[in-house]
């Protein structure tokens, strides 16, 4: 009698288990379906769109190229620390989006019937300036040129355009922008190729000899790279930048108004520059083992 009764539990018990494994069979069959399962309908959705791949492959070697033409990056070693943080920038932003999105109640029942929420709270754009916003001080400290390229940027498309219509105003505001590009590369580096090119020092002035001394420099290297105010300095600085790219004077400049990034909602800048800035000192303190709490 007793050996028949654990005959029949057993048996209950490797059927039990026989049927949770098949469910658990077809669970993971439907989830890793191209076509069918949560897991595909995320994947496959806006959350993991393709475009981010682009914009991030696009966006990174603009950003670099910049970062390196206007020494936002100063050692081998900081530019490889940077673009460790851009490589792991897209996996980190995908898994906070969709644990974001997830954790909303709203959000999670749109993502799982296979549409998009109305209502994008991260940007990858705003997000990514903190790997290089934060090398910003290194380039300041040669502020003349700065000074100069934004007084030339400031009267030849803000102030001289506005008594011009129509095509004349958009190719002044071209050659302007021209213009001030050149003006700001050779300040930097007309000495390098001086001669044949007269010295920038001879001919700017100021405008290629200020500078700012290095313990200053190193203070506000410090200021943005601090987990107390780099968050916030980035934010700030990505708040003032959304205003002046999306101004309309520089809308319907030719082939530069591509480039520009569309006009967010501050808390959104703001808030994708601090998480972005934080990301990256995060990545800094695991890869050499320092953080900068206060400047």
């Amino acid at each position: 009698m007793r050996f028949s009764v654990i005959r029949e539990r057993l048996g209950s018990t490797i059927r039990h288990g026989t049927t949770l494994r098949g469910a658990l069979g077809e669970l993971f069959t439907q989830e890793f379906s191209y076509s069918t399962g949560y897991l595909a309908t995320l994947l496959n959705g806006c959350l993991f769109a393709p475009s981010l791949l682009t914009f991030w492959f696009v966006n990174g070697v603009i950003d670099f190229s910049t970062a390196i033409a206007i020494g936002a990056v100063a050692t081998p070693a900081g530019l490889q620390l940077r673009l460790l943080a851009y490589v792991l920038l897209v996996p980190t932003f995908l898994l906070v989006r969709t644990c974001l999105h997830l954790l909303h109640p709203g959000h999670r029942a749109q993502i799982l019937d296979g549409s998009c929420p109305s209502f994008q709270p991260l940007s990858l754009d705003w997000f990514s300036l903190g790997v290089l916003a934060t090398g910003l001080p290194l380039a300041l400290q040669n502020l003349g040129p700065w000074i100069g390229v934004n007084a030339v940027f400031t009267v030849g498309v803000f102030l001289v355009p506005r008594p011009l219509r129509g095509r004349r105003a958009s190719e002044a505001k071209l050659l302007t922008l021209v213009l001030g590009s050149a003006l700001f590369l050779y300040a930097n580096y007309g000495a390098v190729v001086a001669p044949p090119l007269p010295s920038p020092a001879t001919i700017l002035g100021p405008v290629a000899t200020f500078a700012l001394d290095a313990e200053t420099t190193r203070w506000l290297f410090r200021l943005v790279n601090s987990l107390l105010f780099g968050p916030l300095a980035v934010a700030v600085f990505g708040v003032g930048t959304n205003h002046v790219l999306t101004r309309p004077e520089l809308a319907d400049i030719p082939l530069v108004r591509h480039a520009l990034p569309r006009r967010d909602p501050d808390v959104v800048v703001a808030t994708n520059a601090a998480l972005g800035t934080v990301f990256y000192l995060a990545v800094v303190g695991l890869t050499t083992g320092r953080v900068i709490l206060v400047p």
